[in-house]
């Protein structure tokens, strides 16, 4: 995969994660929300910057690491969306974990 590949890459998913939080944030108003999606907000932003920094770097070794953060960042907003796009119902109080049988 091409360096530009890379960096195209990155900052479409920088983008979509910013977009997926806010969305999220508009579908499911409250301050819970806000803050559990405060990691996908961040890792796009993150995301973004990290794939600004590869596009105008010089061909060097240490850079490779930069490519995989770019990399791994990627992959971290698509599990941090569906993470975060899953319906789930709020809690409701009631524990329905299993309890050991002599309890």
């Amino acid at each position: 995969m091409s360096r530009e590949t890379l960096v195209w890459m990155g900052l479409a998913f920088g983008a979509a994660a910013i977009v997926v939080y806010c969305m999220v944030l508009a579908l499911r108003p409250g301050i819970v929300r806000m803050l559990n999606g405060s990691g996908l907000f961040f890792t796009g932003l993150g995301l973004i910057q990290v794939a600004l920094w590869v596009r105008y770097a010089g061909p060097s070794p240490t850079w490779f690491n930069a490519d995989i953060a770019l990399v791994a960042l990627s992959v971290a907003v698509v599990a941090q969306s569906l993470a975060v796009l899953r319906n789930r119902r709020a809690w409701d109080g009631v524990d329905r974990r299993d309890t050991p049988a002599g309890a």
